[in-house]
């Protein structure tokens, strides 16, 4: 992919931000700019619940110092209604700011904040602000179909899908969904659009559409995609890893082609069979048995033999990340079959995460513990970009499927740590109430580390100085998003949902840019890296990412920056899970 060399870096002195070629990755300079006063208003553009908590940030200008905001109707109202409220300063990371609090606000019209001369986007208080943001996410997977015509969006499309890496042979590889802003099919990556579908049509039914489409809509997209799937396991019960991915990881499949198998611009499938793969796969058909047993009974049993093949195909054991999609595949397993020995397993797998989890205070401080690492033997704490949340996710779930298990106390108490010993103080250290990217022990890479106490450093944005591949942070605040919905109504927490909204705010509007992530709502949008489709309703990008002091940046000048605007398939599917599980309370 291309990279662009302009970025507008958030800081009152705009520094530099790491991008990388093939090889070490060096700095680059970026735009050196002082952001204006405007927009100094960060709220969700898309509005709040009448029950939520309601807040907006205010980055106070230099020689600004106001200390009332106004919120009014703006919707003609028979007798015009405001109302005024006092603004608290609060320090912390990304500078002083001002907080605004009107959650007792209740009342539904369209409203708009003042503070200081400045007006907010408009934004609604009304009970439908996130469920009417659903179709269009859903969309985007639509639109996002390999294998055939979209309307509006393309012809039909790689008709001709693939050929094996490894020795040359033809194999119908036709369909699925094309994985972002580009032609490619990796698995691990539009998995996830499977799992984003289901859980919602699991936990919202046919409400989540108020067009009253109902669930059909949902089961047939999430049927596309995993019947491309179903295609991807091979006789050994174990699963390929990509479509498309190129021949040695590079872009050279990322193209359009005429369609006609057995000619030079065939694309490859890589027969390679990654651990990950083989884990998301099992829990995506054990999901699928179930959402599909009424709707298509058929398909749910195609679904289920396919994820028990390859449950006694792999072995259950592997990295911290690996560890919990196993532990939400046994679950499933046995939630889909009733069978005591899934649910064994489920346990089984849930004491050996729960060991992964750092319960002392390490590093030579006593602020936060309750965090996982990588793996049984790297202590290191465990981050991921896209699958953050998943040990916690995994743990609540076996305890829920569980209840009645000796251990199901201990796998709760172990996600409350994580949440309250370390996801809610590292989200306290920002007035945007973000969780960071994540602890490490010290300063592993030539770049900026914020203190936290004393071994332990953190940031809020992937280190730019380890490697090639960094991006924003989207996904990793909104499978936090999901966890913190569905642990909000396990232990019957309201703080938990406040927070999971503060993670969807950010996307959607209330970050230092204003900048609302996903098409077609908000304001502010930045123009998407979307090579071959251009503009997609609905569809979510990368988003804000870091530069080597661990500033936020944002590519708003049309750079065609793919880490900050790209689209990518794991953006909308946890943006519908985190939704359902929040709306679920």
């Amino acid at each position: 992919m291309e990279l662009n060399r302009r970025r507008f870096v958030f800081s009152v002195a705009a520094s530099g931000a790491a991008v990388g070629q093939q090889g070490p990755p060096r700095e680059e300079p970026v735009e050196k700019m002082t952001p204006g006063p405007k927009p100094a208003i960060a709220l969700n553009h898309l509005g709040f619940l009448p029950d939520a908590r309601k807040i907006l940030v205010f980055r106070a200008p230099a020689g600004s110092q106001p200390s009332m905001f106004t919120a009014r109707d703006i919707g003609s109202p028979p007798q015009p209604f405001s109302i005024a409220s006092a603004l608290k300063r609060v320090s912390g990371d990304f500078g002083d700011c001002l907080i605004g609090d009107f959650s007792n606000l209740k009342r539904e019209a369209m409203y708009q904040i003042s503070v200081d001369g400045e007006r907010s986007v408009p934004f609604f208080i009304r009970s439908d602000v996130w469920r009417r943001t659903l179709p269009k996410a859903v969309s985007f997977h639509t639109a996002e179909r390999c294998g055939i015509a979209v309307p509006n969006v393309h012809q039909a499309c790689h008709l001709d899908d693939a050929r094996r890496r490894d020795n040359g042979e033809y194999i119908d590889m036709t369909g699925g969904w094309h994985d972002a802003g580009d032609l490619r099919k990796w698995m691990t990556a539009t998995m996830t659009n499977g799992f984003g579908l289901l859980y919602l049509a699991r936990h919202l039914g046919k409400q989540w559409d108020q067009g009253g489409s109902g669930v059909k809509t949902l089961l047939e997209e999430a049927r596309w995609g995993n019947r491309y799937f179903l295609k991807m396991q091979d006789t050994d019960g174990r699963v390929f890893a990509d479509v498309a991915g190129g021949v040695n990881g590079d872009n050279s499949d990322n193209h359009w082609t005429d369609n006609v198998a057995g000619n030079n611009d065939d694309r490859y499938v890589n027969t390679a069979k990654n651990p990950a793969v083989q884990c998301m796969f099992t829990a995506l058909q054990a999901l699928a048995a179930q959402e599909y047993r009424s709707y298509d009974p058929s398909f749910g049993q195609q679904c289920l033999a396919a994820g028990v093949r390859c449950w006694k195909a792999n072995p259950r054991e592997g990295a911290t990340c690996d560890l919990g999609w196993w532990l939400i595949a046994a679950t499933e397993l046995s939630r889909a079959t009733k069978d005591p020995d899934y649910a064994a397993e489920a346990a089984r797998l849930a004491q050996l995460l729960l060991a992964r989890q750092q319960t002392a205070f390490a590093g030579n401080q006593r602020r936060i513990r309750g965090y996982f690492q990588v793996s049984a033997t790297e202590r290191l704490p465990f981050t991921d970009a896209v699958y953050s949340a998943i040990p916690a996710i995994a743990l609540l779930m076996a305890a829920s499927q569980l209840p009645a298990h000796p251990a199901a106390g201990g796998w709760r108490d172990a996600v409350r740590m994580y949440l309250d010993e370390y996801v809610t103080p590292l989200s306290e250290r920002s007035a945007f109430r973000i969780i960071p990217f994540g602890v490490f022990h010290g300063s592993p890479t030539p770049e900026s580390y914020r203190p936290l106490d004393g071994e332990l450093t953190y940031r809020y944005f992937l280190p730019v100085r380890k490697q090639f591949w960094w991006l924003g942070t989207t996904s990793h605040l909104e499978i936090h998003a999901a966890l913190l919905g569905m642990a909000a109504r396990v232990f019957d927490q309201r703080e938990y949902r406040d927070l999971g909204y503060r993670q969807m705010e950010w996307v959607m509007g209330a970050n230092p840019f204003g900048a609302c992530l996903m098409t077609g709502e908000g304001m502010r949008n930045v123009y998407p890296h979307s090579r071959f489709a251009g503009l997609i309703n609905g569809g979510i990008v990368n988003g804000i990412a870091g530069n080597a002091k661990d500033e936020p940046i944002l590519d708003t000048e049309y750079g065609y920056d793919w880490r900050t605007t790209e689209y990518w398939s794991p953006h909308n599917a946890w943006y519908l899970w985190a939704t359902s599980q929040l709306e679920r309370m």
